[in-house]
């Protein structure tokens, strides 16, 4: 994949790249670079440092580089800094001015990464401390070229660098898909009972007990936690409920599949149940053959070997988490996920209760958000680009750096949350829209998986539509390209107004539109405008008056108080 990466380096670094297409090299320690790249990478290596005055002047020199190439690197691209290791093994002195100067770069440059958004840390240890100095450098060729890496390893350099850039970009699994007896625990469940599955002092459970505090640490992160096991549902919930030495509790799980049908039944049940596909799971079970028969059934899962020995958990774990959960930056909405799933739960067992979709809307006081623009939402518009798959109509995938600079060169970015009785679900919606004159593009619109089928989507569009009505533009424009996911919306644009101005084969569609006059907003949702009152507070006041406009509603007897 071309990921179109400029790299400034002090060492012959092609070897560490030399199967990603899109590189192109710095001289030697200079700060000339070409213009157009998606991301500027600062990697250097550390020189030895026989010569302590020489190194700690050297390293001050590349602090004024960074410092000069930190405003000249446009917003709109991502300046990703490695941080600099040191590559002796030994101090001349205790009070190595090298290393001070080392932790005062690196330092400096964690600053610039908390005050400037595109601009990136990565920690060169994560890489290293997999390996020991005689199997990480290779001396020969560190003298030779200052290369931090033995060749040999090139292409675990490779794979380590490019998780690192999907983390940036939010590209990872959703939903982490486990297995009980002998995964989860130690023993099993139908044959040692409850009492039997031992987590205490002994090597064996001691290992499971550092896999589950890892995995609940992965839970954290956004990762969806489920259970697809065999044993009986009851005997399950009995095992969780008394257990002070079980890490992991039930509420830490979103659906438990505890039925004798095969695996690949009970994942797409899951995936179904949690509407994400399943090439967004990972399934972990010690059972060679329940995985084989997975794998077959369901080749778009990932399924990494489990380990044959228990002490190899941790390492395990946590190749697990990198390989496919790794992420730069954590939103709200990441360290709300197991809540937000759990609240969809609770939705879809009221839906039932009521005898019409529309009377279950109304009970359940759907509320539409649009908060002020705040650049602190970026990462998480970048995150919808990049994980939405369903509610998607082009697939364009965006970096947070992408983003800042679609706003920088004029284009509308509008988000929204949704929050209704059983929870609030934070930031599911965004239209970002490209500006010509009088006409608007729609370039991306989307809505998470989590609010699809309360009608939120065609409010939504109607909100942007007239927002844009508002401000005097009188075309509309959308596109739709078919995609395996993304068929049941071929006809969400000519459903809503919007007429077809070109097709191809029915794979990609042109749509536009006219802003002759406002549409109508469904009475199902109410809707807020946030702004900031003088006292501190988020008040409606003038804000609101001009969204009732644009949304065409009468405020409520309660909303015109607040006018």
């Amino acid at each position: 994949m071309d990921k179109r990466i400029f790299i400034f380096r002090n060492f012959i670094s092609e070897p560490l790249f030399d199967k990603i297409s899109g590189c192109k090299f710095s001289g030697y320690g200079e700060t000339d670079f070409e213009t157009g790249y998606q991301y500027y990478i600062w990697f250097y290596s550390m020189l030895l440092k026989v010569n302590l005055q020489k190194t700690t002047s050297k390293i001050d020199f590349y602090i004024k580089n960074i410092e000069f190439l930190k405003d000249k690197i446009p917003s709109g691209n991502t300046f990703l800094y490695i941080k600099i290791t040191d590559s002796e093994a030994f101090d001349f002195v205790a009070d190595d001015p090298v290393r001070k100067m080392l932790n005062q770069y690196n330092d400096f440059i964690y600053y610039l990464a908390n005050i400037k958004d595109n601009i990136k840390a990565i920690d060169f240890n994560t890489f290293k401390s997999t390996y020991s100095r005689d199997k990480l450098l290779d001396n020969r060729h560190f003298f030779m070229s200052q290369l931090p890496v033995n060749p040999k390893l090139a292409d675990d350099f490779r794979k380590w660098f490019l998780q690192k850039i999907d983390a940036l970009e939010g590209k990872r699994k959703k939903c982490l898909v486990l297995d009980l007896d002998n995964t989860l625990w130690c023993g099993i469940l139908g044959e040692d009972g409850i009492s039997g599955i031992k987590l205490g002092n002994t090597y064996h459970v001691n290992c499971f007990v550092s896999l589950q505090a890892y995995l609940k640490e992965i839970k954290n992160t956004g990762i969806i936690l489920t259970i697809c096991s065999k044993n009986n549902a009851g005997n399950v919930k009995q095992l969780f409920v008394p257990r002070d030495d079980m890490v992991l509790k039930e509420k830490d799980f979103i659906v438990k599949k505890n039925i004798w049908k095969n695996k690949s039944y009970n994942i797409n049940e899951i995936a179904q149940e949690l509407n994400i596909g399943t090439n967004s799971i990972v399934f972990v079970n010690d059972c060679k053959f329940e995985c084989e028969q997975v794998k077959m059934m369901l080749p778009e899962v990932v399924i990494p070997e489990f380990p044959k020995q228990p002490y190899m958990f941790v390492n395990f774990v946590k190749d697990l988490y990198n390989n496919w959960f790794q992420v730069y930056q954590l939103t709200v909405e990441d360290r709300k996920t197991t809540e937000q799933y759990r609240q969809n739960t609770l939705r879809r067992k009221s839906v039932a209760q009521h005898g019409t979709v529309e009377d279950f809307l109304r009970q359940m006081e759907v509320h539409l958000i649009f908060p002020k623009s705040n650049p602190m939402h970026l990462p998480r518009i970048a995150q919808m680009t990049q994980k939405t798959n369903q509610f998607n109509f082009i697939t364009k995938r965006y970096t947070e750096s992408d983003v800042r600079a679609m706003l920088e060169n004029g284009s509308i970015i509008w988000d929204a949350a949704v929050a209704d009785k059983c929870g609030d679900n934070r930031i599911t919606a965004t239209a970002i829209l490209k500006i010509e004159d009088d006409n608007a593009e729609i370039d991306s619109f989307l809505l998470n998986c989590q609010i699809l089928g309360r009608g939120i989507e065609t409010a939504f569009l109607n909100i942007v539509f007239n927002r844009l009505f508002y401000k005097g533009f009188k075309t509309v424009v959308a596109s739709y390209i078919l995609t395996t996911k993304s068929k049941q919306i071929a006809d969400f644009y000519h459903d809503n107004g919007f007429g077809l101005v070109s097709t191809d084969s029915g794979q990609t569609k042109i749509f536009a539109i006219g802003t002759h006059k406002k549409k109508p907003i469904s009475d199902f949702f109410e809707i807020f405008l946030k702004g900031d009152g003088n006292d501190g507070t988020n008040l409606i006041c003038e804000m609101q008056r001009m969204m009732y406009f644009i949304l065409g509603i009468e405020p409520s007897l309660s909303q015109k108080e607040n006018i």
